[in-house]
């Protein structure tokens, strides 16, 4: 018999999980218990504790081979939880409550890359160095995935993303002195920066990130894959606070 802990939305809120369920190994080692990601399993890759305990809800067989002979089935909600939805504490220390019961001894935030996914990071870096001809670089991700392309310009009901005059601004003076790549959706990039094509996977994103010299984001993915590999960053945000959705001990907030 076995517990599951089912981590769904989006992928930072997966990577904003991982030290919870570290944490929960470290607990329950000696136990049976798995974990179902909504599309994000990959980024469990690397961690032994996670990734042969992992699985899509697309796997074959699913309710057969976990959720039949379950005992517990865990779905930790941080939207659910007061402290969060009060700004009160952030979301990994959310998931540690939904599915550990404490905030104590939480392991730091973090992802497991592989060489080959850094060694595509400096090469992505290499490319803005050799168009844009700065020693330093910044990624930028400047929309968030509520954004929509609206007749007047780019536009996020949520204002979680970066309106994009300010964006426009900072990418006009900022590319003076450093090489900027943008991350995001094709249909919005703007051709005044550099745009990796084929664009990266969101592990080899994770490695650029990682081997930039500074990223800037918005409340989405890019500024949780910052904190998890360590990267200094400034983060902008307005529809969201900054208590539960990114991280004021570390990052610059705006």
């Amino acid at each position: 018999m076995s517990t599951i802990i089912i981590i769904s939305g989006g992928v930072g809120r997966a990577v904003a999980a991982i030290p919870a369920l570290l944490k929960y190994h470290k607990n329950h080692s000696d136990e049976e218990w798995y974990v179902m990601v909504h599309g994000w399993d990959f980024m469990f890759w690397g961690f032994p504790e996670l990734q042969e305990r992992t699985f899509n809800p697309d796997d074959k067989s699913v309710f057969k081979n976990y959720f039949w002979n379950a005992t517990k089935v865990l779905t930790p909600e941080p939207y659910c939880l007061p402290a969060y939805y009060r700004n009160e504490i952030s979301l990994k220390e959310s998931f540690d409550i939904e599915i550990n019961g404490s905030t104590d001894d939480l392991p730091e935030m973090q992802l497991k890359l592989s060489m080959t996914e850094i060694r595509n990071g400096h090469r992505v870096i290499a490319e803005a160095k050799n168009q844009q001809k700065k020693n330093k670089t910044i990624v930028i991700q400047p929309y968030g995935s509520a954004a929509l392309m609206c007749p007047l310009e780019i536009y996020d009901e949520t204002l979680r993303s970066i309106p994009q005059k300010m964006y426009l601004t900072l990418v006009k003076k900022l590319s003076k002195d450093y090489n900027i790549i943008y991350m995001g959706a094709k249909e919005f990039y703007d051709g005044k920066t550099y745009k990796p094509d084929p664009d990266p996977s969101l592990r080899d994103w994770a490695g650029v990130i990682k081997v930039a010299d500074y990223f800037i984001g918005c409340d989405s993915c890019g500024q949780h894959f910052a904190k998890a590999v360590g990267q200094n960053a400034s983060v902008m945000v307005a529809g969201t606070h900054k208590n539960n959705t990114t991280y004021p001990d570390t990052f610059h907030i705006i």
